[in-house]
């Protein structure tokens, strides 16, 4: 590979559309591995229900019951969520954006309760927004209902951030 290449290649992995492009990629192929490996359908990347998975075989591992998980999840531990992890944080290291948010311990209460009450709602909807957008391409309006759900739920996170920070005068 000559340099002009690798400068080609470098400059063009860090265009966001080729990175979604190939994140769907993967993303259709991984869904279809799941399906002809017995799995259900739009699961090939679910933060709400590999999380639930994941859980579930961890706690079915330590107390011996027997938590519900999906076909594939039973055959194969669902890893995603770690990955998603792990190349998040390595991404935001080497960029040098990772900082740790100093705050008091109710922030950090507010954060965790807060995201468990997003993956429950999601898990009530059935997926999480990677998954809905998958459902409602296979045609499930339920889908769409709840992806109009979770954009209003962020205009009104957006909205009540706004007013906060115009009431305390934060430029």
């Amino acid at each position: 590979m000559t340099d002009e290449t690798k400068y080609k290649f470098n400059k063009i992995i860090k265009v966001p559309a080729f990175l979604g492009i190939l994140i769907g990629f993967f993303a259709a192929l991984i869904q279809a591995l799941i399906i002809s490996a017995g799995g259900p359908e739009a699961y090939g990347f679910c933060v709400a229900c590999h999380t639930r998975d994941l859980v579930n075989v961890i706690f079915n591992a330590f107390t011996g019951d027997n938590l519900g998980l999906a076909p594939i999840s039973a055959a194969t531990p669902v890893l995603t969520i770690v990955g998603v992890m792990i190349g998040g944080y390595i991404a935001a290291t080497r960029n040098k954006e990772f900082k740790l948010k100093k705050s008091k311990p109710v922030i950090y209460l507010l954060y965790f309760l807060g995201g468990i009450a997003v993956l429950n709602f999601a898990l009530i909807l059935g997926a999480c927004p990677y998954r809905a957008a998958l459902r409602f391409a296979y045609g499930d309006l339920v889908a769409l209902i709840g992806i109009i759900s979770i954009a209003g739920g962020v205009a009104v996170g957006v909205l009540i951030l706004l007013f906060t920070i115009k009431r305390r005068g934060i430029n």
